[in-house]
């Protein structure tokens, strides 16, 4: 079963970039290495976790994309352009930066430059012979693809400095969401030039909005090295696949190729939080989504999202979310 459907547009034909620089050293070394299919896989797992993009060209300085797949993109990956999130359609969890909400129909975020994140549909969308579908529209571009200065205009000052903020992440709510669902539906049908002109109403009426909420935390971001994120990443990537187990520090510490010691001084240095803090908030964030639910209970959430002790899933979902899990379930599911 494929996991990864949505790589032809996430990654914008990387795969063929890569393989027409690697192939030549492939070739080089062929008479002294076997080319297993292990040895591929890791080629195929690692290398997405910074995703390269060609938003700029001579046809168009940015992209902008609606598109219908069976589930989303599932890696934790980072890039250099920012990305607009709109989901038609849709629910799962994501994970923007340190922030883990459960995400449905009309979600919209957009996700600054080298800020760490993923969007997983529900398990519901990977089970084999699935009819679930995603639908969404997908909008990559550079800070600079209006022009290098295009943004240091005094007109465009409340775009620049809503572009900074998105480093955090930024979910858009409320009515300016409802707006600029329907522009960008719209947009998605504009030829290039009128396409380009109406990406830039939508970037200056998110610029001007307060309908808007920050989800990663300053540490978080300022945190996060995406030039040595390899580590921490492929750390993040085994939690939001395991996370549900009993997991051990020993093991995701073999993750990072690190013993237990080191690994919990570079990952507190990495994250500003312990294992624990980090391991946790993935698991209430799944929590959260659960109990949205309505026909799972309080315990039913506790033990799915990886808590073997209801008594202390309960008391680190007050800590983590300010209510019990049953007060949030009930003003969550009116």
């Amino acid at each position: 079963m494929t996991r990864q459907p949505l790589e032809e547009y996430e990654n914008n034909g990387s795969a063929r970039n890569l393989v027409s620089i690697y192939l030549p050293v492939i070739t080089l070394f062929l008479h002294q290495i076997v080319i297993n299919f292990k040895f591929i896989a890791i080629i195929v797992v690692m290398l997405p976790l910074l995703l390269k993009k060609n938003t700029k060209s001579f046809d168009h300085s940015f992209e902008m994309r609606r598109v219908i797949v069976p589930h989303t993109y599932e890696i934790w990956h980072h890039h250099l352009e920012l990305e607009f999130f709109h989901i038609l359609t849709g629910k799962g969890t994501r994970y923007i930066g340190d922030s883990i909400e459960a995400f449905s129909d009309g979600d919209m975020v957009l996700v600054g430059s080298q800020l760490a994140h993923v969007w997983r549909s529900d398990e519901a969308y990977y089970l084999e012979g699935s009819t679930e579908k995603v639908e969404l529209i997908l909008t990559h571009f550079q800070e600079d693809f209006a022009g290098k200065d295009f943004l240091h205009l005094p007109e465009m000052k409340h775009v620049k400095e809503m572009l900074i903020r998105a480093k955090q992440g930024i979910q858009i709510v409320g009515k300016t969401r409802d707006i600029i669902s329907e522009r960008l539906k719209n947009c998605v049908t504009l030829p290039p030039d009128e396409r380009l002109i109406e990406l830039l109403k939508i970037l200056s009426l998110l610029g001007k909005s307060k309908e808007v909420r920050l989800l990663s935390s300053i540490g978080f971001v300022a945190s996060y090295k995406p030039n040595n994120s390899e580590r921490i990443d492929k750390v993040y990537d085994y939690l939001f696949n395991h996370f549900a187990s009993d997991l051990s520090l020993e093991q995701v510490a073999n993750i990072a190729n690190m013993n237990p010691s080191a690994f919990c001084r570079y990952f507190k240095s990495s994250t500003f939080k312990s294992f624990t803090q980090v391991l946790n908030d993935v698991r209430i964030g799944n929590a959260c989504r659960l109990l949205q639910q309505q026909h799972h209970s309080v315990s039913d959430s506790g033990y799915l999202s990886g808590f073997n002790n209801i008594s202390y899933f309960i008391k680190t979902f007050k800590k983590n979310k300010g209510v019990t899990p049953l007060e949030f379930q009930r003003k969550h599911t009116k």
